[in-house]
């Protein structure tokens, strides 16, 4: 049994796009989930690397974070497609990037959210054949072997720096396009059809 949506988060289900939270354009607002949350648990990873035993201590707080991170970043990737919709202008080379990389960004925080939860699973489970006696052999003697840690640990780093850089850089994106749309002083888009279509329109004309 579905639960009713309220009234005030209009949204568009199958495409995940958000518009409006209580008469407020969505993107602004949940963008900030994964602006702070990705980068925080991809700094926390990249710690816990290093220090497996913080990782097993603290490993659950860690997936609960990234988990949040990747949440936020979904949020943040539907609700931008919601606000361009809303605002109903012109495509622009600027706005396609943003898009697209917010696309990544989404992407590769949820890579590092299921990284984690398997890693911190996959200890735990480790952890608890060590406890009761169980000899690590085959895969388990992998995990519980230098080249398992090593490669446990260069996961984390890579997925981590993947989600931050790419969060990080969508949101620098989505700042200097707010801020040019908002003061009108915008970079001509040198990639947009228009410009080339008028540009062949007065071609035309200078040739007649």
């Amino acid at each position: 049994m579905l639960l009713p949506v309220p009234a005030a988060i209009g949204r568009t289900v199958a495409g995940m796009e958000l518009e409006t939270i209580f008469g407020l354009p969505a993107h602004p607002l949940l963008v900030h989930l994964a602006v702070v949350l990705v980068p925080l648990a991809a700094l926390i990873a990249v710690v816990f690397a290093f220090r497996p035993a913080w990782l097993d201590r603290f490993g659950w707080g860690l997936v609960a974070l990234s988990g949040a991170g990747a949440f936020g970043a979904v949020l943040a990737a539907g609700s931008g497609e919601g606000l361009e919709s809303l605002q109903n202008d012109v495509e622009t080379a600027a706005r396609e990037d943003h898009f697209e990389m917010g696309e990544m960004a989404r992407n590769l925080s949820l890579l590092f959210f299921f990284l984690v939860t398997a890693v911190v699973v996959l200890r735990y489970l480790a952890r608890r054949r060590a406890a009761a006696g169980q000899a690590p052999t085959g895969f388990w003697g992998l995990m519980a072997g230098k080249a398992g840690a090593i490669g446990i640990a260069a996961a984390l780093v890579l997925t981590a720096s993947g989600a931050l850089v790419t969060v990080a850089v969508a949101g620098h994106q989505g700042a200097k396009l707010a801020w040019c749309e908002e003061t009108k002083n915008c970079p001509a888009d040198n990639g947009g059809g228009e410009g080339t279509e008028q540009g062949d329109d007065d071609g035309d004309d200078d040739g007649d």
